[in-house]
């Protein structure tokens, strides 16, 4: 089976199914619909919002 979708943190082909929460082997973001539709909100399936874990992944930091 391969991957569908891209990973809304990093980019990488890694998600099956869009908001159905799986957690990408590559950042580690949790794949939250509500912060992939306010990716400014935190408090969701992650510690960070979207958009702060977006700069994290891409400045080589840990994601939450």
């Amino acid at each position: 089976m391969s991957n569908e979708f891209l990973c809304p943190c990093c980019g990488e082909k890694t998600i099956y199914a869009l908001g159905d929460y799986e957690i990408c082997p590559v950042c580690n973001w949790e794949d939250d619909p509500v912060q992939s539709r306010e990716p400014d909100f935190t408090g969701g399936a992650n510690q960070m919002s979207l958009n702060e874990a977006k700069e994290a992944f891409k400045d080589g930091r840990k994601v939450e």
